[in-house]
């Protein structure tokens, strides 16, 4: 079976809009789930939207 490679999960700071790479949490079966950081590095700030949903975010 070929390996399938897991899509990243990107979050962007309501703060400042920086966007930054999920942390990638292991699963049972190899897989991932991926979670927002605890702080943004740019800003400090601790809110954060999936990039995927960042379009319909309101403040």
């Amino acid at each position: 079976m070929a390996h399938v490679p897991e899509s990243l999960k990107k979050y962007v700071c309501v703060h400042c809009s920086v966007t930054h790479a999920g942390t990638p949490i292991h699963l049972d079966g190899g897989e991932h789930s991926f979670e927002p950081p605890e702080s943004c590095g740019a800003c400090g700030g601790s809110e954060f939207v999936p990039a995927s949903e960042w379009i319909h975010h309101h403040k």
